[in-house]
């Protein structure tokens, strides 16, 4: 049993979830009552259920995510559709909550949601209804079960149960980095997760892992902790103003970080407020950052000034992740032939042997093979010593191995 996981298994989930949401059609085969090819699929349409926190505590790392989805849906309707049908989506708050996303995802269901584009940080219990109701989910995992469900995809696998990489560990060696400490907010086993895999990567490095900091808000007592471990490297999974609290205290006592990581400092509103903090600081990006001036890239940004002007500026990592969520969906549409079913886009999609987005994504996915591993490649950028803008650190992502953890 995974320690992430509910206590009930198997039938159990099942009979729960379908309870819970007994009000929604779950059918994935040709409705003859309305004349659709399947729930949500029309001759000329197709509705997608967006599932993400609109409000609650975690709602502010996902203010974007709407905004890429609507841009990269804007942009395929204009182009004519998918087979000649038009994207349309209903969408619902989960409110940073695992009810609530649950609830959620049986009221996009019940509305004849053909699949459910979703990013959250409380899915699990929604992926095992959504699997168990056979509806196709696309999106960023936030939770390691979505690696064990057939009827999941998603663009980008950062935690897993006893897997690591070497990417992070190599880069952070290759800055001069010898000692390490962790600044983890551990809010969910999928952060502990994450802690468990970085620090794997950092001891393959030959890096010393020397402290794990476990949900202090603290500032002053978490950077006295870490100065006085001796580490030389910060890796931070924690709320930016803990983190750039830890980076000024680390410099004001005449010890400042060789090297200092964090999973949420790419994005361009930070930089007013906090670039002087961040000033020399990383960010580990599973896409391919904005600064290498793709094509693809240029045509996101295109996409974002007409159909969500409102996200200003437009080159948040949220949005990044509702454009590819929701490319990963249409990806998908476009395997199927005439009259899709849920169960033949599940298929379809799982025989892509090669998505990358059109080379926004660093990695390439099989999702035949990739299903649950965890990414290999990664983007890295810094933020200027000016402390304006972001820069690329090398002329192309690093790579790296699985590695296997003592979990």
């Amino acid at each position: 049993m995974q320690v992430w996981r509910t206590r009930f298994t198997g039938a159990a989930i099942a009979a729960l979830m379908l309870a819970a949401c007994s009000s929604g059609d779950s059918s994935g085969g040709t409705n003859s009552a309305t004349g659709t090819c399947a729930p949500g699929v029309t001759d000329d349409s197709v509705k997608v259920g967006l599932l993400y926190p609109d409000t609650g505590v975690m709602a502010a790392q996902f203010t974007g995510f709407r905004a890429g989805v609507t841009a990269r849906f804007g942009a395929e309707n204009a182009a004519g559709g998918v087979g000649s049908r038009k994207i349309d989506y209903a969408w619902q708050d989960d409110q940073s909550d695992p009810r609530g996303n649950l609830q959620g995802a049986c009221e996009l269901v019940a509305q004849n949601a053909f699949a459910v584009v979703q990013y959250s940080a409380a899915s699990q219990q929604s992926i095992d209804y959504l699997d168990t109701a056979g509806v196709p989910v696309v999106g960023v995992a936030d939770q390691p079960g979505w690696g064990q469900h057939q009827n999941t995809f998603s663009v980008t696998f950062a935690s897993q149960n006893g897997q690591s990489t070497t990417t992070l560990g190599d880069f952070v060696r290759q800055q001069g980095g010898t000692r390490a400490a962790l600044a983890i907010s551990f809010l969910s086993q999928t952060a502990k997760l994450y802690a468990d895999g970085v620090s794997a990567s950092l001891r393959h490095a030959g890096i010393g892992v020397v402290t794990q900091d476990v949900d202090s808000t603290n500032t002053a007592d978490v950077a006295q902790k870490i100065i006085a471990s001796g580490a030389d490297t910060i890796i931070a999974a924690a709320p930016l103003d803990l983190y750039t609290g830890v980076l000024a205290a680390a410099v004001s006592a005449g010890h400042p970080f060789k090297v200092a990581v964090s999973v949420v400092s790419y994005d361009p509103r930070l930089l007013a407020p906090y670039g002087h903090q961040l000033a020399g600081s990383y960010a580990q990006l599973s896409f391919a950052a904005l600064e290498r001036d793709r094509p693809v890239q240029r045509q996101f940004l295109q996409a974002m000034a007409t159909y969500s002007p409102e996200v200003s500026p437009p080159g948040q990592q949220s949005a990044i992740d509702g454009w590819l969520s929701a490319d990963l969906f249409i990806r998908g549409l476009k395997t199927q032939q005439g009259c899709p079913t849920r169960d033949s886009y599940i298929k379809g999609l799982r025989a892509v042997s090669d998505y990358d987005a059109d080379g926004m994504m660093v990695n390439k996915i099989n999702f035949g093979t990739d299903r649950g591993k965890l990414d290999l490649c990664y983007d890295f950028v810094r933020v200027a010593n000016s402390g304006d803008h972001f820069e690329v650190v090398s002329p192309q992502p690093l790579c790296g191995e699985r590695i296997e953890t003592d979990r």
